[in-house]
């Protein structure tokens, strides 16, 4: 299934580290809730990139940057942060989330989008699934070139600092925090980061079309 725009391989990138899917599965989880979410907030079909194969499909032959390089041409990037994300020798650090900040940047969109709302947002939307080290949240902040603005899937009681799940009770954690309301506050993010991209296109090709044109049909640009 291809993106939403043109040009793209796929409207959401899931990043983890597989540490974070062992016993429980939270992450194969939360993308499967994720789908079933989405589909109650978009009239289209929204394609995710999400391997749950811990060597991502790839073996010692291939070449990590041209594998990756397609399956990162996304519209959105969801880095599942966590006590183990921001590690520098991880390959989802290196070859997902920093790959697809430089990618985004350099791409007609850029890393960051005008909300239909008029605000801004990154297209790097971090879902947070644990308090992370202060040093992780710099390391993290330096890269988002900002405050980390994260939707968090946190269970927070005495001494307890572990991911939220669907069987948790809202006033159990200390947070309130209730699995499908955050779940929900993704698919809403997600909805506006898209519609923001596509008001964007749609912009751009207007313009396009306005621009005058040489007697041999090609467009000016702009002065």
């Amino acid at each position: 299934m291809a993106s939403l725009i043109p040009g793209f391989e796929y409207d959401i990138f899931i990043s983890y580290r597989h540490k974070d899917n062992k016993g429980a599965h939270w992450v194969t989880e939360f993308v499967d809730a994720l789908k079933t979410e989405l589909e109650a907030t978009f009239k289209e079909d929204i394609s995710i990139y999400f391997d749950e194969n811990p060597y991502d499909g790839l073996l010692p032959t291939h070449d990590v940057d041209d594998s990756l390089r397609a399956k990162l041409k996304a519209l959105i990037f969801i880095p599942i942060v966590s006590h183990t994300y921001c590690d520098p020798k991880s390959f989802a650090w290196n070859n997902e989330f920093l790959a697809f900040k430089k990618s985004a940047s350099e791409d007609p969109f850029g890393l960051k989008v005008k909300l239909p709302s008029g605000n801004v947002a990154s297209r790097v939307l971090p879902v947070r699934i644990h308090e992370i080290d202060a040093s992780d949240l710099r390391m993290l902040e330096n890269e988002l070139e900002g405050k980390l603005r994260a939707i968090d899937f946190i269970y927070h009681s005495a001494g307890v600092n572990r991911p939220l799940t669907p069987k948790d009770e809202r006033d159990a954690s200390l947070n309130k925090f209730f699995y499908r309301d955050q779940l929900n506050k993704v698919a809403n993010s997600v909805k506006e980061i898209v519609l923001g991209l596509q008001h964007a296109q749609s912009t751009d090709a207007s313009t396009e079309e306005k621009q005058p044109t040489t007697a041999k049909g090609f467009r000016l640009k702009p002065s």
